[in-house]
């Protein structure tokens, strides 16, 4: 993975494709940059893409600290 990637500050709003019709989340097009988006915005924290309908989402992984 690129520096870039990492120390990106903000959130990543070119990565999204919008609002998620289904549930109102921030969606992506693909696994790989709900996770590029994730890393950028959350460095160090632990997140995975979830799927919903034909697009990706970020939830945090539970059993993590704060």
């Amino acid at each position: 993975m690129s520096t870039a990637i990492r120390n990106f500050n903000g959130p990543p709003a070119f990565l999204t494709v919008g609002s998620c019709p289904e549930c109102g989340r921030a969606c992506y097009i693909s696994r790989r940059l709900a996770n590029r988006a994730a890393k950028g915005m959350f460095p160090g924290a632990h997140h995975q893409a979830i799927p919903c309908g034909q697009y990706w989402h970020i939830q945090r992984v539970r059993g993590e600290g704060q």
